[in-house]
């Protein structure tokens, strides 16, 4: 077996942060090498592995670990405290069943329905606004979609800041690096969301609020682990948040969306003529722009991998961007196009923004489903439903930041409603 190259260093955290995205892809061109070594969190040892084989392999629960290696920060500020993306084993499988449960064909249509109906419903408050931010319309809007489909009360007066908190914590990614200046402001406001949504797992334990049948509040404040126990009610909440915020960290995805009809006027057209489109753009936009950048994980015994040995307890770095840029599954992967997706396979280890491997059993997000459906319905509104100008702005994606981002938010002006009046 060959040795592993490295990327020499005694902790290249820095370094994964200023490259940001594009980092594993700058290493391994430099070194010559699909498969690399790094340090990084603390000087802990990393082995960096990209494309279809480094998915296959870094779903593979046989070998490979993945509760205890998300970072301290991401884990207080993003998904919380015990979480399901902080556990393996059994214990991930039945409460992983749980979030999967709410992935009928009812609740996905009814998401559906929600997003459609809102976006309309928003038509009127655009129109009368100056300019529109999409960054920040859509991550309020989506909070009122994620909390309705969830079966949460949410005052309307609260929907404001219960975006803002989520968009704080969703932003954590960039504390990964140095002294994160914000990471308190982003504990308080998990706090706030957790101590929320507690209060109604609960109420509706004692029978004080109702939520229906099906929706994740009942279905979470009822639910009983392999043992036959309740889910302790600060760890059900904060899962019960994860059933939700990820369709908040759609409004990225949304501002990723209108940038590329407007660098790509045909997708529009194609949006209004084309019945499948819309899931076709939705895929590429998903698959084209930046979002999960690396995803954790550790060797729990040797693996041989490209012709290296990766040793029992070495961390692993899922490269999650550079898989879904990698010129040997996609055909010139740097230019936005629609169509691949047409005779796409389906793969669980290629087109992976949100995670890969098997929703049941790994920790891909059990709310991809829904990402693309809250995608085609938003384009198609933007498409169809309402015409708009897009004034000069910095519309710069800089790969080399971590949460990536439209520099300006993507701004609309001279928002309209479109009525056929014939």
């Amino acid at each position: 077996m060959a040795s592993l190259k490295r990327d020499k260093g005694l902790d290249n955290t820095l370094k994964v942060m200023k490259q940001g995205y594009l980092y594993t892809t700058n290493q391994r061109n430099r070194l010559n090498t699909t498969v690399f070594e790094t340090k990084a969190l603390g000087g802990k040892p990393f082995v960096a592995v990209t494309g279809k084989e480094g998915a296959e392999m870094f779903y593979n629960n046989d070998i490979v670990q993945r509760e205890g290696m998300l970072p301290k920060r991401i884990v207080n500020t993003l998904f919380g405290k015990g979480a399901i993306h902080t556990i393996d084993g059994k214990k991930h499988i039945d409460r992983k069943a749980l979030f999967m449960s709410l992935m009928t064909e009812g609740n996905l249509n009814y998401v559906r329905e929600l997003t459609r109906t809102l976006w309309r419903a928003n038509t009127q408050r655009m129109e009368s606004m100056d300019e529109v931010n999409i960054y920040r319309e859509s991550i309020v809007l989506l909070t009122k979609v994620g909390t309705r489909w969830a079966g949460v009360q949410a005052p309307p007066e609260e929907i404001e800041r219960i975006a803002t908190d989520m968009d704080i914590m969703i932003d954590s990614f960039k504390g990964l690096g140095g002294v994160f200046k914000g990471y308190k402001e982003s504990k308080n406001a998990r706090r706030r969301v957790e101590d929320w949504l507690e209060e109604q797992i609960i109420e509706t334990r004692k029978g004080n609020i109702h939520p229906p049948e099906g929706t994740a509040l009942y279905e979470f404040a009822h639910w009983e682990d392999y043992l036959g126990n309740p889910m302790d009610s600060r760890n059900c909440a904060i899962d019960l948040m994860n059933t939700f915020r990820p369709l908040i960290a759609i409004n990225r995805f949304v501002s990723f969306g209108l940038l590329a009809m407007h660098e790509n006027p045909i997708t529009r057209e194609k949006i209004k003529s084309e019945p499948d489109y819309a899931y076709k753009f939705s895929q590429e936009v998903r698959r084209y722009y930046p979002f999960v950048p690396f995803l954790p994980g550790k060797a729990k015994v040797d693996i041989d991998f490209q012709g290296v040995t990766i040793p029992a307890g070495h961390g692993l770095a899922l490269d999650v961007y550079g898989t879904m840029h990698d010129e040997t599954l996609w055909d010139d992967p740097n230019e936005f196009r629609p169509e691949r997706f047409e005779d796409w396979d389906g793969s669980p280890f290629d087109l992976i923004p949100q995670g890969g491997g098997d929703y049941w059993t790994n920790h891909r997000c059990a709310g991809e489903w829904i990402t693309v459906i809250i995608m085609e319905e938003t384009m198609k509104y933007f498409a169809e439903k309402v015409t708009y100008d897009v004034p000069e702005q910095d519309l710069t994606v800089d790969l080399n930041s971590i949460p990536g981002y439209i520099k300006s938010g993507f701004i609309i002006k001279n928002v309209h409603e479109v009525v056929d009046r014939k």
